[in-house]
């Protein structure tokens, strides 16, 4: 089992002196991500339920089962597994994460005790050294925070989405054999949803990550931003909640004439694509978010010579003046959000890739009324067409 690749196991119980359940369960021990569905007869349920508490995944009853039973068994059976697996992939992304940040703090308290020795060695540079030291106290400290920051918001976004998880999963375990083809599906799609969050969240964290250890790169290309823009849009439509519209409307700043698609309008220029969708990708995540009430999403793309302009509108909460000077910090959320889950690191990431393209971002708010986010980013080179681009 553990040399070659197998789907599942299909394993009768039936066999002396309990060997079947031994089974179960040094295959599970050996190949933990390999689904096991077991057979029973007709009175031994008591096994099977013990099977499922060793590692298995489903039972079936022999002398009840048809080929259409057997044929979603298994392929439940399957993406069951395939789902766990996923969320100890996303647990073991986290626990190197954490074990990134703390040879991060190492590394610093093995700086801050070479700059300690030296002052004791080099008296008459003290105050220079004592300020020296005191920026990497500083430095020590903020690696600190940040490292408890993060695993205290991780942690806590965590606790909902694992809940959620494991209940499904258990539902599924002791009644999926009662439930129609479309009740389970229901519940697999929710477990891989709340893997997707999970995967997600864990993306954002190594991404901060990346950028405060200055490892965030900056790679700009050829690339048409129009196109690039229409396809985040239709990606954010595909799987906004309904009640929202996103309207996507380009505009030559130049000619003061709106770029509808049928004109076939694209703009060439230098930027990084990856960078750039984390950018708009994010303001449209949080329009979407702080609009509970849905509403309309208004993304303007505005062109000119020097320069692009990316605005997202939204008609959601609004964020209090008093918020939005530190609004770009890390882990910092608007005082208004209340029960609306996140991690506050969004906007951060935002700004980042913004700086990295030496560019700017501003935010209009109202209380009540939405918020509007303008990111402006210089142009090095760049190419408009009205014509559509062969």
């Amino acid at each position: 089992l553990s040399k070659h690749h197998f789907d599942i196991v299909l394993l009768d119980l039936s066999l002396p002196d309990k060997q079947g359940l031994i089974t179960v369960t040094k295959t599970h021990e050996v190949v933990p991500d390999l689904p096991i569905v077991v057979l029973t007869g007709l009175n031994d349920r008591v096994t099977a339920l013990e099977a499922l508490r060793k590692g298995a995944q489903d039972y079936l009853v022999k002398g009840k089962i048809d080929s259409e039973l057997l044929m979603r068994t298994i392929r439940y059976a399957i993406e069951r597994a395939n789902t766990m697996k996923q969320l100890r992939q996303s647990e073991e992304q986290l626990q190197r994460l954490n074990e990134e940040l703390e040879h991060r703090v190492a590394e610093q308290t093995d700086e801050l005790r070479q700059k300690n020795q030296y002052l004791q060695e080099e008296i008459s540079n003290r105050k220079s050294l004592e300020e020296e030291l005191r920026q990497a106290l500083n430095k020590e400290k903020e690696l600190n925070d940040l490292k408890s920051r993060i695993v205290s918001v991780v942690s806590h976004e965590y606790r909902t989405p694992l809940a959620t998880i494991l209940s499904s999963a258990e539902l599924l375990e002791h009644y999926s054999h009662k439930w129609s083809s479309e009740k389970k599906r229901r519940y697999f799609q929710r477990i891989q949803t709340t893997v997707q969050h999970l995967t997600k969240l864990v993306s954002d964290v190594l991404l901060f990550s990346k950028a405060e250890a200055g490892k965030l790169e900056f790679k700009p290309l050829p690339i048409d931003v129009v196109a690039l823009c229409k396809e985040i849009v239709e990606e954010f439509k595909l799987t906004a909640k309904t009640g929202f519209t996103i309207n996507f409307n380009c505009i030559d700043n130049s000619k003061e004439t709106s770029c509808c698609s049928n004109q076939g309008w694209f703009c060439k220029a230098d930027l990084d694509e990856k960078l750039l969708r984390q950018i708009l990708s994010n303001l449209l995540s949080n329009g979407i978010k702080y609009s509970p009430d849905g509403g309309d999403i208004q993304f303007d793309l505005i062109m000119s010579d020097d320069s692009t302009m990316f605005r997202i509108q939204d008609s959601g909460i609004g964020i209090p003046p008093e918020d939005q000077e530190r609004l770009f910090e890390a882990f910092q959320r608007s005082s208004n959000v209340g029960t609306i889950s996140g991690t506050g690191l969004g906007l951060a990431i935002v700004k980042k890739c913004v700086n990295l393209h030496g560019g700017e971002i501003c935010v209009e708010s109202e209380v009540g009324v939405g918020t509007a986010f303008t990111v402006t980013l210089p142009l090095h080179s760049s190419h408009y067409s009205a014509k559509p681009n062969t």
